[in-house]
């Protein structure tokens, strides 16, 4: 009976302390009690086990200066990778200027692989960029799968706000035009994120990336379509393209339009369209392009279960 007792006292002291030092003191204070009950120490076991029972748990010492240096690394990471999004697609601009002028000496095809070279380095730069934010993900503050979302999110619509206002203040046309495309992007970008932090949160990380794809890719693609319905009549219903219209028949493919300029082998979007499209909505789906790996990739990597840490366990009260 005497067992029974301190067995239940020992138990519930347990279920008082963090979840990573419980399998620890649970075998220690186990161990204590055998060694009591081999004894005869029947009154020791129960005065033992009361004192862990009704002893305060400690409460684990916060360092602050590493909570700081957490603190600065999200806020680091978030606030700078916005930027560098715009930094990679200048940089694959480059890229598509230098390769488009060594292949217009050889090829025929040299004009049409533009928007090709142009996305695949945006998307390669992309990469990388969301394996650096990967790995400073791991040292930054973790917080709900909708919080990571938003504070993802309001970076990057920062970064365009700046981005729009330098273009109005040098009076580049098209600007009001890219706002509600961009704004649509980012309302539906949140919840895929938010979708693929939850799922990485219960360990599901491959329906996490699955997901957060699709929703990344549906979020683009609305954009865009967003933008040409709204700038770009549509095709009156005759046998003969109308001019500066495109038929809305093609929208879903106006995203990959953009990026390959190509209608995969199908009647529409016709060249002239492609033209238009391209013409309209150049540089967004760049800039999605290179966006969605690093968000994606933070959205994802913050919210996977982390490691217990390693911690100092405060000695356990011992019956003198």
């Amino acid at each position: 009976m005497v067992t029974r007792i301190a067995g239940f006292l020992v138990r519930a002291a347990v279920r008082r302390w963090p979840a990573e030092l419980r399998a620890e003191l649970a075998r220690e204070w186990t161990a204590e009690l055998r060694e009591l009950a081999r004894g005869g120490q029947r009154w020791g076991m129960l005065r033992f086990a009361a004192s862990l029972a009704t002893s305060r748990a400690a409460t684990p010492l916060v360092d602050r200066s590493a909570m700081s240096g957490r603190l600065w690394r999200t806020a680091g990471v978030l606030l700078l990778a916005p930027p560098a999004c715009v930094g990679v697609i200048v940089v694959a601009a480059v890229v598509m200027n230098l390769a488009y002028g060594w292949l217009s000496f050889g090829v025929v095809w040299a004009t049409a692989s533009q928007l090709p070279i142009w996305s695949l380095a945006a998307a390669g730069l992309g990469v990388l960029l969301a394996l650096v934010v990967t790995r400073a993900a791991r040292r930054t503050v973790r917080v709900g799968a909708l919080p990571t979302a938003l504070g993802v999110a309001l970076p990057i619509a920062a970064t365009l706000a700046v981005v729009l206002g330098w273009f109005a203040g040098r009076d580049e046309s098209g600007v009001r035009e890219m706002v509600p495309g961009l704004l649509l992007w980012l309302a539906l970008l949140v919840p895929a994120l938010w979708a693929a932090g939850a799922l990485a949160r219960r360990g599901r990380t491959r329906s996490a990336w699955l997901v957060g794809l699709l929703g990344a890719l549906v979020a683009a693609d609305a954009a865009v379509v967003l933008t040409v319905v709204s700038t770009i009549p549509a095709t009156a219903t005759s046998t003969e393209l109308p001019p500066d219209s495109v038929d809305r028949i093609s929208a879903p493919l106006w995203l990959f339009t953009c990026w390959t300029d190509w209608s995969f082998g199908l009647p529409r979007p016709t060249e002239w369209e492609r033209f238009l499209i391209t013409d309209q909505v150049l540089v967004e789906p760049m800039f999605y392009l290179a966006c969605t790996p690093y968000a994606l990739a933070y959205a994802i990597a913050v919210a996977r279960p982390a490691q217990a840490a390693t911690s100092v366990a405060v000695p356990a009260p011992v019956s003198a």
